[in-house]
């Protein structure tokens, strides 16, 4: 997993040696792309089943975001068997556990869960204002956190090098920032009229 997670370290963009990690990077904007537009096609085609069904604006948000939700589990589960199939075919069954590989799964999978539901749930927003920014917003954070030394940042929890070079307290704001996102994201839906 640190393979395809690896990126350029806050010292080597302090040295001036930066570089975009192509893996990292489809990584994080494969979802992107797989989501793009289609809340919005499917609310058009169906806004008249969608009204005479009584579903408020913000249950459709809750919709909405469920199938956010899981879609990241389900392209998460793609990618730890992928992973784990890998590891177990190059390590061996021994050499797996012995590594207690386990672990650093649940918690980079808890990480990569918080950021790629972040990142859509920005899409999402992003789209409401313009659908250039739909995606344009997104790929934009995504390469800036690459070339970025801003520890701030919650995506660089995502990139392996920079995984301990974080501050505990990251995580906590990962959390929160995704909470508060999912939130803003329903009632903001919720206020909006269905057009």
């Amino acid at each position: 997993m640190e393979a395809t997670t690896n990126g350029p370290s806050f010292e080597m963009i302090k040295a001036g040696h930066p570089y975009l990690p192509i893996f990292w990077l489809l990584l994080l904007m494969l979802p992107l792309f797989i989501i793009g537009d289609s809340f919005n096609q499917v609310h058009q085609k169906l806004l008249s089943q969608i009204r005479s069904q009584r579903f408020t604006k913000m249950q459709v948000g809750l919709i909405n975001l469920s199938f956010l939700i899981l879609l990241v589990l389900g392209y998460m589960g793609i990618i730890q068997l992928t992973t784990t199939l890998v590891d177990l075919s190059s390590l061996g069954f021994t050499g797996f556990l012995k590594r207690n590989l386990l672990e650093q799964y649940l918690v980079f999978n808890f990480i990569l869960f918080l950021s790629l539901l972040a990142i859509l749930v920005v899409q999402q927003l992003c789209g409401w204002i313009n659908r250039i920014f739909l995606l344009l917003v997104p790929i934009l954070f995504v390469v800036y956190t690459a070339f970025s030394i801003n520890k701030l940042n919650p995506l660089n929890l995502t990139m392996a090098t920079r995984r301990t070079a974080m501050p505990q307290a990251s995580i906590v704001e990962l959390i929160i920032c995704s909470l508060l996102l999912c939130v803003a994201y329903v009632l903001i839906y919720g206020k909006f009229e269905m057009k």
